[in-house]
């Protein structure tokens, strides 16, 4: 009776994801993992083949494609801890090395994290093969944006998980936008 209980859950489960409000889900977390939200905004110039992060570990570095120019978001279940950014991929053998920024994503287990937005600059020449201009990062909060994009993209999980800020600076937005909707970020 168990095992029947349990596949009707299952089926149940599934059936759930597939009306969502976006068709499709993303799994639940277990004890040692939390959501991390990266961000990424093409200010002007190229647009990157992909980027990745890197955290310790063997073969353990997050890779996110499909960037498009503006404003760019990825939602991912990991093991907690620190995730530093580390390349913008120009092209297949073109990259800009943005690890010794320091830019970080700490990660709580249970939470969605979110810990700035990674906004880009570049200027390359016609055949794309390398930077004539040079490029330039900022990582800036954009807590309003990532909590829009949130409740647009992932209401499901944003209604299960609390939403953190994990940058270099204190900001409470999360939980004062939290008390004045009444709830869960």
């Amino acid at each position: 009776m168990n095992q029947y209980r349990q596949w009707a859950l299952g089926v149940f489960g599934i059936a759930l994801c597939g009306v969502s409000t976006l068709g499709y889900c993303l799994p639940k977390l277990d004890d040692d993992q939390g959501y991390i939200l990266v961000a990424m905004k093409i200010e002007q110039g190229y647009v990157p083949s992909h980027i990745t992060l890197d955290t310790d570990g063997w073969l353990s570095d997050l890779r996110f494609e499909d960037v498009t120019s503006n404003y760019n978001y990825w939602l991912e279940v990991v093991d907690a801890g620190s995730y530093t950014w580390d390349r913008v991929y120009l092209g297949k053998r073109t990259y800009i090395d943005v690890a010794e920024q320091g830019y970080v994503i700490n990660v709580e287990a249970g939470k969605i994290n979110y810990a700035g937005h990674l906004s880009m600059y570049t200027e390359m020449n016609g055949s794309l093969n390398f930077l004539i201009g040079g490029a330039r990062f900022y990582f800036n909060n954009k807590a309003s944006q990532a909590l829009e994009y949130m409740e647009a993209s992932y209401p499901e999980v944003l209604s299960q998980y609390n939403l953190n800020y994990t940058g270099k600076e204190k900001d409470h937005f999360f939980e004062y936008a939290k008390a004045i909707e009444g709830n869960q970020l």
